[in-house]
């Protein structure tokens, strides 16, 4: 059996490790929840069940350990973003897409991270950028966001992935393309994400 996601973190006690270097009570309690689900997941500590061969000649049986079911756990996770991406390919237009990056200066990290709140205020202002070029335009786009609270590093870093159909649909039902530059998002987002109070 290939090795467990745990593993990464239980090897040389890195988990603990990393815990105890952290500030008291500055790590939120659905991160703890969290890691203990990943750290018992497939364990015996989750449960188990055992199935039996029904011939009572046979002697075979198997122990069937559970698993976190954690959306955040990689073994359990993995399957549920499977489905929801083939379901949701399902229903996406098959048109262009673009995928636009929103982020924020450091300095506006902290405040984000004390108030979290605001990671919902910063999808609905890079909506807003793109809604309103696009109703500029007199068009209606296809957008699905991501919030991201992490980057390559695994530090805090608060950010929006975003993909919007490139064009839209217009008042007479056609489809119209158009393109998102960078110069123009930058400058409505900067705007909006410092007026936000």
């Amino acid at each position: 059996m290939s090795p467990r996601f745990s593993h990464v973190f239980k090897f040389g006690q890195r988990w603990l490790n990393w815990l105890n270097r952290q500030p008291p009570d500055s790590v939120r309690t659905v991160v703890m929840e969290t890691m203990v689900k990943i750290m018992a997941c497939g364990t015996s500590l989750m449960g188990w069940s055992i199935w039996r061969c029904p011939d009572p000649q046979c002697n075979s049986e198997k122990w069937v350990k559970f698993t976190c079911k954690s959306r955040s756990c990689p073994h359990c996770g993995v399957k549920a973003c499977l489905q929801w991406t083939n379901n949701t390919l399902t229903w996406l237009p098959e048109v262009p897409w673009q995928h636009i990056t929103f982020t924020m200066p450091c300095e506006y990290w902290p405040i984000i991270r004390a108030n979290r709140w605001l990671l919902g205020e910063m999808n609905r202002l890079a909506a807003d950028v793109i809604l309103t070029i696009c109703r500029d335009l007199n068009i209606t786009p296809g957008v699905f966001t991501a919030i991201h609270t992490w980057g390559r590093d695994q530090k805090w870093h608060p950010h929006i992935h975003f993909s919007t159909t490139a064009g839209g649909v217009t008042k007479k039902n056609t489809w119209r393309d158009i393109s998102f530059y960078r110069e123009n998002i930058m400058t409505m987002w900067r705007y909006r994400i410092t007026a936000l109070k």
